[in-house]
């Protein structure tokens, strides 16, 4: 039987439902991505991002799935390569659009062998991937918000990054349907601290039969007292204006194919590149070497 498909459709609508409120899970206020095209409303610009996130998402699931089983890995990243050489070449990758307005653009590609990842492949996989982009690396300070519905009056608790805090003292995986409320800093030298606060959740793509899982990501503003009363200056100030991001791990006969692609929107213009697209391939080289690590298997990329 033929794998039933990701389409274009079923991304794009799950983005624009969170983005226009219609989403059961997502019912806290949201900040997506939005396009350079400042002649369209933002939210005519919220549904471009998602419409080309979506087809990016259905084009490189399309390709995996119909590969015979001997050039899966060849032909997904043939097609990645067309979308973004760099990202093929290295596995992952932060692009750059526009001056101000402007967007960053990442992306994430791997491939797991179905045999070395258990019983459930697609949701042990997603379970590592989860507790990773939950827990702080070193150089990072993490708060995590046990109230995402209320972030003023929520309870925080700080989580700051070391050697551990990623691999053996790592957080739970994200539970599927529950939203995360996290708010991610780092200091960097001279420049201080750079924070953005963000909803996470893990879900089913329906349809699928357990074949596809999505990690979603959206920025929760932080007008001026939006934020928990314990954070003030940087702390309570997004670096980003918007936010989405998809995470996506399925399988399609022995492979498993992770691949993630987020569009970062700001105002102005985003400074120090090279330096983000080296750290961004960094934190892509710790994903792959613990993932490698807790399944027990060398991993491309």
């Amino acid at each position: 039987m033929a794998q039933t498909p990701i389409t274009a459709a079923q991304i794009e609508t799950i983005l624009d439902d969170i983005a226009e409120g219609r989403d059961d899970a997502f019912t806290q206020p949201v900040a997506p991505a939005w396009s350079l095209d400042t002649g369209h409303s933002t939210a005519d610009r919220i549904r471009e991002i998602d419409a080309r996130m979506a087809l990016e998402i259905a084009r490189v699931a399309a390709v995996f799935v119909d590969a015979p089983a001997a050039g899966k890995i060849a032909a997904t990243e043939a097609v990645v390569a067309q979308i973004d050489a760099e990202t093929a070449r290295d596995g992952a990758a932060e692009e750059f659009e526009g001056l101000g307005p402007s967007l960053a653009v990442f992306r994430q590609l791997l491939f797991v062998p179905v045999a070395d990842a258990g019983a459930d492949p697609v949701d042990r996989v997603m379970q590592i991937s989860s507790q990773f982009l939950r827990s702080p690396k070193p150089g990072d300070t993490y708060y995590e918000y046990r109230d995402p519905a209320n972030l003023r009056q929520s309870t925080v608790v700080r989580l700051p990054g070391s050697d551990a805090s990623w691999t053996t003292g790592a957080r739970p995986p994200m539970e599927a349907g529950k939203i995360y409320a996290l708010k991610k800093c780092r200091h960097v030298f001279v420049l201080g601290w750079y924070c953005d606060t963000s909803l996470y959740q893990v879900r089913d793509l329906k349809g699928l039969d357990g074949q596809a899982k999505l990690l979603l990501t959206v920025l929760y503003p932080l007008p001026e007292g939006a934020d928990n009363a314990r954070f003030w200056g940087a702390h309570a100030r997004n670096v980003a204006d918007g936010l989405t991001a998809v995470f996506v791990v399925l399988v399609s006969g022995d492979q498993i194919l992770v691949y993630n692609v987020g569009v970062q929107s700001r105002t102005g213009n985003t400074n120090h590149q090279d330096s983000l697209d080296a750290g961004f391939k960094t934190i892509h080289a710790q994903f792959v070497g613990l993932l490698g690590a807790d399944l027990d298997v060398k991993l491309p990329y």
